[in-house]
């Protein structure tokens, strides 16, 4: 494998939390797909929150080995996506777990993919801007499966349990002001995060922002190559490239040959990933576990 080089608001109780307590974990190294997950109404005895001894994804994004499986929305083919079961179980089996930035009315920065609730939530419907953090606490993530149901997770949340134990890759979702791209930046510079961090943006300033703030940027594009210059996309420090896996190969290609890290968006399985040519550096999957 090739490994990577240089090229609060209030927290709820642990009986919240354990939204992402496992049954078990999937071993990977077997290509076995995941037990299943425990939710919010599972019995005591059920194991606490994974220790970042239990994590085989790298803590660091220097340490990141090549072609690196970056577990999309945690996996919201296998677990309930954006939940902790997922964060978990993807940190459990090596793979970076993936996760988009939503706000409240309030302002409390949450993971969610969708800008509205209908979809992966019960419990509330309509624009999550719209939501009280009362309403986002009460409500629960759907099963892809029509299991058990977990916890909806805030981003201090996911930093409490997880931050700086493994590399995470959170997007900033299209529609975030420049103020709370910011906001989100400032969270992890008082965490100290700046090394188990790939920020993305489909926003080119936004992208740019997250370079020049110190972090590894990954910029999020479409089916085409970028609008902007390889050249100037370079010069803004951004290091990733996220392509649709419609653009053609040999533009992907291009992208590998102007010095950037490609990993394209979505693939079904982690099958699907492997087949990619060589010089792919990662690529995002919803489902990581079937190898």
């Amino acid at each position: 494998m090739r490994r990577q080089n240089a090229k609060s608001t209030s927290i709820r109780p642990l009986t919240v939390i354990a939204a992402g307590v496992l049954t078990a974990s999937a071993t990977f190294s077997a290509g076995l797909a995941p037990a299943t997950a425990v939710g919010l109404g599972s019995a005591g005895d059920s194991p606490g929150l994974g220790s970042p001894s239990d994590y085989a994804a790298p803590d660091k994004v220097a340490d990141i080995e090549f072609p690196t499986t970056i577990s999309h929305r945690g996996g919201a083919d296998v677990y309930p996506e954006e939940s902790m079961e997922g964060f978990t179980a993807s940190a459990k089996d090596g793979f970076l777990p993936e996760m988009d930035i939503q706000f409240l009315e309030d302002g409390t920065p949450v993971l969610i993919h969708d800008d509205t609730a209908d979809r992966t939530l019960s419990g509330v419907t309509g624009p999550i801007r719209d939501l009280s953090r009362e309403e986002w606490d009460a409500a629960t993530i759907k099963h892809p499966a029509g299991g058990e149901e977990a916890a909806t997770v805030t981003l201090d949340e996911l930093l409490d349990e997880m931050g700086g134990d493994v590399v995470l890759v959170p997007e900033i979702k299209p529609g975030a002001t420049s103020a709370e791209v910011d906001q989100v930046l400032d969270e992890f510079d008082e965490r100290g995060l700046a090394d188990s961090l790939i920020v993305q943006s489909f926003d080119f300033a936004a992208a740019k922002t997250i370079a020049e703030r110190g972090y590894t940027s990954l910029y999020l594009t479409g089916p085409t190559m970028p609008d902007e210059p390889l050249d100037e996309i370079k010069h803004a420090g951004i290091e990733w490239v996220g392509p649709s896996t419609k653009l053609p190969t040999n533009d992907m290609r291009t992208l590998d040959k102007a010095g950037f890290h490609v990993a394209p968006y979505t693939l079904e399985t982690a099958k699907d990933g492997h087949r990619l040519p060589g010089w792919i550096d990662g690529f995002f999957t919803d489902d990581a576990w079937s190898d």
